[in-house]
């Protein structure tokens, strides 16, 4: 270990935090943090002796508490202090599973690196004086701090994280306009809006697909589903709202159904909180489904992939039958998974009847999205019982 290293980091912290509104030297001094944190610096990070986490946290709250002086950075800057505030997300001190599962509420500490890193993202994100000039990049940052708290066994770090990758939402399209009037870009504006909106959508699909915590996954399916619904999708083209269904919202609610009906399977499965998440995968599926129908209908094959695959996701959860539940009864596990599969039966249902009004489906020989739709509902055990009076309808 080399002699007065950690003087040496505290030290340009402090250079960092002295001249963040010096607009000669800021950006210099500030993209100069990348010597900090890998991959260009940080090597000290390998030494199992030394951990300057915490200090470097406490540097980074330093630095983003000038607003002011944030105000006049440019890339260079912005590239050090985000890369920091990812570096940090990231390093939280882990919490005991055992502490974390048992239902208390469970503190971090106040110097906790992540800790640091979300308060440095919310003051960026919420301060006046920034809301122009904050680049969209933060995302990054922003995404690092929901796969922190996981990391830290501390959902509360990843629920955090997910609030503020929903104010980013909220805010996209100004730091959009913002972006491309300082680049002066030619670039048309879809172009713009796949580079840094749909990053969005994916730090939430990440959160829903992989958290460990029922409460992260709700959270980010309810996020999601709002986000793919919003007026945002207008400025993408049509072929990026099917990527959006094929990449993101078909196969995320398909590998989530799957694993949640397997979970119903066994005896201590939580109930409530299982069908809760299945009834936001359903949502999922079918409401951004209609709300984006008639610019998914202008690719005809990208649209019947999409419709294929969301029944065969249907398909998990409708093909096996269930006995009617009494309605008054006691909640039981049945019931519960009777009433979700009636949800998403009647979710199906609707579905069926726009595309016939919109004349895609007619009668079960009348054309291939026809014949296919009708074979694939045949394999869906709890849905015979209405088939005959869908066609009707339909």
């Amino acid at each position: 270990m080399i002699p007065g290293l950690e003087k040496c980091v505290t030290g340009l912290l402090r250079i960092c935090t002295w001249n963040v509104h010096r607009e000669d030297v800021s950006n210099k001094v500030l993209g100069s943090l990348k010597v900090l944190y890998p991959p260009f610096g940080g090597l000290y990070t390998l030494s199992p002796n030394l951990s300057l986490d915490k200090q470097l946290a406490e540097g980074l709250w330093r630095i983003c508490r000038d607003v002011e002086g944030l105000k006049t950075i440019d890339y260079d800057g912005w590239d050090g202090i985000l890369g920091l505030v990812e570096w940090c997300a990231l390093r939280g001190e882990i919490i005991n599973p055992r502490l974390a599962n048992s239902g208390r509420s469970v503190g971090l500490s106040e110097d906790d690196p992540a800790l640091q890193a979300f308060r440095s993202l919310h003051l960026m994100l919420n301060a006046a004086e920034l809301e122009d000039s904050v680049p969209l990049e933060i995302v990054v940052g922003v995404s690092a701090l929901i796969r922190g708290g996981e990391k830290q066994n501390c959902p509360k770090v990843s629920v955090a994280g997910l609030d503020l990758l929903s104010l980013l939402h909220t805010r996209v399209e100004t730091l959009i306009i913002t972006a491309e009037q300082e680049a002066g870009s030619s670039a048309p504006v879809e172009t713009t809006w796949v580079q840094y909106w749909v990053p969005i959508l994916h730090g939430m699909a990440g959160a829903a697909g992989t958290s460990r915590y029922s409460s992260v996954r709700q959270h980010a399916l309810s996020m999601l589903t709002d986000a793919i619904i919003d007026r945002h999708g207008k400025y993408l083209p049509d072929d990026e709202i099917c990527k959006i269904f094929s990449d993101i919202c078909v196969p995320l609610a398909g590998d989530r159904m799957k694993d949640l009906l397997a979970a119903t399977a066994k005896p201590d499965f939580r109930a409530e909180e299982v069908l809760i998440e299945l009834e936001m995968c359903i949502s999922l599926l079918f409401k951004p489904f209609l709300h984006h129908l008639k610019r998914l209908l202008a690719s005809d094959e990208a649209f019947v992939g999409i419709w294929m695959n969301m029944l065969n996701v249907m398909t998990l959860l409708l093909g096996e039958d269930i006995a009617p539940q009494d309605e008054g009864g006691e909640l039981t596990p049945e019931r519960l998974l009777w009433t979700t599969k009636e949800l998403g039966s009647e979710h199906l249902r609707n579905a069926i009847l726009v595309l016939a009004a919109s004349g895609v489906l007619k009668t079960p020989d009348a054309g291939q999205v026809s014949a296919l739709t009708w074979n694939s509902i045949d394999d869906m055990a709890f849905c015979q019982k209405y088939v005959a009076e869908w066609q009707q309808q339909g």
